[in-house]
């Protein structure tokens, strides 16, 4: 797709239509490793990126959660999707609350696999020029996606030349800004939207008991599943896994 539309790469030709959004930290591309696994006959994927990032590089914004949730509409209505299933990865984990919040009726379910809440992510201000410093600094990037996945050294060397290459330097900041300041869990409350909720057994931060606090408190049909031996990026560490339990959920909100 061109023009002032976000870049969304199509996987499948199935009767449910699936919105799949990335993390901060890489583009779509990042789903690629399930491709494989997924039921290309029953589901339609429509993998976007986001202003800035991989077939949306070139798309400048104001970089905020409601321009992700515009952004995010105006691609199903050019699909022609009047409902939709929704999965979003750590900083768009909020966005799939955003989408529930904003237009529920349009929203069949919603997947939020290591995510950030609507309550956002204010952190301290040492932890907040740690993930500053990430924007720019090589070493800062390859020391935060070791934490999160307790993975190798030639994985975080996959993943900064990733983000090197397909997210835009002047995107960076902004997104870490909204995702310190962004807060609307008044909004989200009671919302009957069914959410899965999923994390990594290895991912810290982001555990159980984060989601017991945020996701399972507010949404009165949200399902929590713990992915074993699995860090902050359960597409790439352990993807035919994850494709099988999306789209249990999927097909379990079908219809």
């Amino acid at each position: 797709m061109t023009g002032n539309i976000l870049g969304v790469t199509l996987h499948g030709t199935g009767p449910e239509p699936v919105l799949v959004l990335h993390d901060w930290l890489g583009d779509a591309s990042t789903y690629a490793p399930m491709w494989p696994y997924l039921d290309i006959h029953r589901f339609t994927y429509a993998l976007v990126d986001l202003r800035g990032y991989g077939r949306s590089m070139h798309l400048a914004g104001d970089y905020t959660i409601e321009e992700i949730a515009a952004d995010c509409l105006a691609v199903a209505d050019r699909l022609g999707w009047s409902r939709f299933h929704v999965v979003g990865h750590s900083m768009t984990g909020m966005a799939t609350q955003r989408l529930a919040a904003d237009v529920p009726s349009r929203i069949k379910s919603a997947v939020a696999v290591c995510p950030l809440s609507a309550a956002g992510n204010p952190l301290p201000d040492e932890t907040a020029a740690f993930f500053a410093s990430v924007c720019e600094d090589d070493d800062a990037f390859r020391r935060l996606i070791k934490h999160v996945t307790g993975l190798s050294d030639q994985w975080a060397e996959v993943k900064l030349r990733q983000n090197r290459s397909r997210v835009a330097p002047q995107c960076r900041p902004h997104y870490l800004h909204m995702m310190r300041t962004a807060h609307f869990v008044d909004e989200v409350r009671g919302l009957a939207t069914p959410f899965l909720v999923m994390v990594g057994d290895r991912d810290p931060g982001l555990d159980a008991a984060a989601m017991e606090r945020t996701f399972l408190a507010w949404h009165p049909n949200a399902t929590l599943m713990v992915m074993p031996n699995c860090g902050h990026y359960p597409m790439q560490e352990c993807p035919p896994r994850f494709a099988q339990m999306i789209e249990n959920f999927l097909d379990s909100q079908a219809g």
